[in-house]
Formats: C-alpha cells, structure tokens, sequence
C-alpha cells in the first residue's frame, strides 16, 4: 500500500493532473502541461514522477493504468502530427504504438482491461466530421466498434468514443447517437454476443472446409460462454458433438 494515509501529493511540476491509479496505490499516472504541451508522468513512492517516452512528437498523454499497475494507455504524437493511440509495458521505453487503421490518422486510447490485453477509445477518420469508438486487442488490432457490433445498434446510432470498461472487457461505455432518439447519450455495450448454432462453417467464408476443421479442433475441450462460432451447437463445450457437425457438412458450399 501506498505509506502515508490523507492527501499525498505526488512533487510533479505545476499544472498537472493524475488520472489512473493501481489498485494498491502504489503507482499514479497523468500528464503535466507545460506550456501548452502535454506530457505523462509515471509516480511510484520510491522513484517519484518520471516523465514517459513517446514517438518524438510534442504530446504524450497516459489516460489509464491496469490494476497492477504494469499496462499504461493513452496517446503520443509523431513529429509529423500523427496522434496514435499507444500501450505503455515499461514506462522507461517508448510506447507500442496500437493504431492500426489504415483511414485515420488520430486515435486516443481511454482504458485498459485489468489484464492489459484490451484497449478502447477513438479514432477519427481521415476526411471524416466525428470520432468513432474502436476496441483493441493483440490478436484483432484496432476494430471500429460500430462495424464489430453494428447488428446490435438501432439504425442510425453511432457509437463516438469508448471511455471505460468494465475489468474483463465485457462491457464498454461511453457516448454516441441514439438512432432511436436522435440525440446524443451515454451507451453501454455488452460485447458478450449470444451464441447462434450453425452447420459448421465456422469463419462464415460459405465454404465448410480444412480451415474451419482446425478450428474446432484446435479449441477441441474449451469451455466457457464466449467460445464463439467454434462452439458449433451452442453448448458451451466445443466437443465430439460440434467435430462430427463439421465433419458431416465437410465440402458444403465449396
């Protein structure tokens, strides 16, 4: 735990702001302003603020830290301008840069799951008028939300910025359009999609072949609710049962 018990300030320059903290208190991130330019700090007791590398542009901002205090996330600028979206693992090295869309040029992280393994925040489209809300992950890169969950929004609702998370990723919230209303509101988005019983074609590519095969098979004994289209039949258990409906469509639509 943090030592000391009441208000601890943190000896970082004048106008600065703290805004993430580890579960223990042992870690403080924010940014300092200094003269106009942003740039992050890293607090621990023993070390105090250390300014945090970035691409060698002006700003660089940490907007979240995981609980343990080891993934930090928020943006840093490139000398040309670009405002990436970025991933903190050692606060003494430069950022992984995590943004990964190939029509935007500005992107802000805003949160980080407790595992340090799922992004959300913004990008903004190049030539677009509004920001739109993205999730990151290691094995997906950087997805506009709008398209990933786009048969679960009324039509006409865009989803603008991603700020917060619930720990396990699952639910995101932040503000959008309400198509239904025509204003502007707060959104929660649980991403736990249910899961559709289908007849084997796994990556939904209208051939059931090889690659949907090894898909099964390679998540052969999983279990759990988000096992995703692997779980042929919906029971939680990719098994015997969702091998042999694979098996019996094999060749179908090829």
């Amino acid at each position: 735990m943090a030592s000391g018990a009441g208000l601890q300030t943190l000896g970082t320059p004048n106008v600065s702001v703290a805004t993430g903290v580890s579960a223990d208190g042992n870690v403080v991130i924010g940014y300092v302003n200094q003269g106009g330019t942003v740039r992050a700090f890293y607090w621990t007791e023993s070390t105090g603020a250390q300014m945090m590398m970035g691409f060698g542009g002006a700003n660089i901002a940490a907007n979240d830290i995981s609980p343990d205090g080891r993934v930090v996330v928020g943006y840093a600028d490139y000398p040309d301008y670009r405002r990436h979206a970025c991933r903190w693992l050692d606060p003494n090295q430069p950022p992984q840069d995590i943004h990964t869309m190939s029509n935007s040029t500005l992107s802000i992280a805003w949160d980080v799951s407790a595992s340090g393994d799922i992004v959300v925040g913004q990008y903004h489209p190049t030539g677009g008028t509004v920001s739109l809300a993205f999730r990151w992950t290691p094995q997906r890169g950087m997805e506009d939300l709008n398209t990933v969950y786009a048969d679960l929004l009324p039509i006409g609702s865009v989803l603008f910025h991603a700020l917060a998370m619930s720990p396990d990723g699952r639910f995101i919230v932040g503000s959008g359009i309400n198509g239904l209303t025509g204003r502007r509101e707060a959104f929660l988005l649980d991403t736990r999609v249910p899961c559709r019983a289908h007849s084997g074609d796994v990556d939904e590519n209208g051939c059931v072949d090889d690659a949907d095969l090894l898909a099964v098979l390679f998540a052969f004994g999983q279990t759990g609710q988000d096992l995703g289209r692997v779980d042929v039949n919906c029971d939680e258990t990719v098994d015997d049962a969702d091998l042999l409906t694979v098996l019996f469509a094999f060749g179908q639509g090829c």
